[in-house]
């Protein structure tokens, strides 16, 4: 018995020594040294890397040719907004129409395809030419792997600043050479979707 304890008093009297050994002091020196891992930057999609929401993929490739494009659209997010909000059409049906104004809405002086009539020097009425040029100017940009379309998603980045929310509305946002954009489809159907840019 005191061998025992001997060994138990020379253990516990030791404890010190390996515990300094095993853990250092916990000081601002020590925290600063610790780095913590940078969470990794989110990796590119485009519509041919099945990352994303299949619909919205088939929809860009077939419907629009556009293959090119970085895509933020979650397949859970689709079904979340679709599930929780009342709409009179789907998703896809919510994105063409989306789609669809970025590449005909000429007359708001803030959409990217009025923007690319300004570029190519057309005033006033355009002509079907002008409007072509420039749509083609514009599938150029949404072509682009520097460019982005996202589903807006409530309480996260991007959010629209003219306070569109998505309860209401199908809500993308664009970034097309630069610029941002918000292109807004009201889920009921009653208002006509619309494209703008706080630049």
């Amino acid at each position: 018995m005191k061998f025992s304890a001997a060994i138990l008093a020379l253990t516990f009297s030791a404890a010190p020594a390996f515990a300094a050994d095993w853990a250092p002091a916990v000081n601002p020196e020590t925290l600063s040294a610790v780095a913590a891992p940078v969470p990794a930057a989110p990796s590119k999609a485009s519509p041919r890397d099945g990352a994303n929401y299949s619909g919205a993929e088939e929809l860009l490739i077939k419907e629009f040719g556009i293959t090119a494009i970085t895509l933020d659209i979650p397949e859970a997010e689709v079904i979340r907004q679709d599930q929780l909000h009342s709409n009179t059409f789907c998703f896809e049906q919510g994105m063409r129409l989306a789609l669809n104004d970025v590449l005909e809405n000429y007359k708001n002086q803030a959409a990217p395809l009025a923007k690319a009539l300004k570029e190519i020097g057309s005033s006033g009425q355009p002509s079907k030419a002008d409007i072509k040029t420039a749509r083609q100017k514009v599938m150029g940009l949404l072509n682009n792997p520097g460019s982005l379309i996202s589903l807006v998603r409530p309480y996260k980045f991007n959010q629209p600043p003219n306070g569109e929310t998505v309860e209401k509305n199908w809500i993308f946002f664009l970034r097309l050479n630069g610029n941002s954009y918000w292109s807004v489809v009201d889920r009921s159907g009653v208002k006509a979707p619309y494209i703008y840019s706080p630049q």
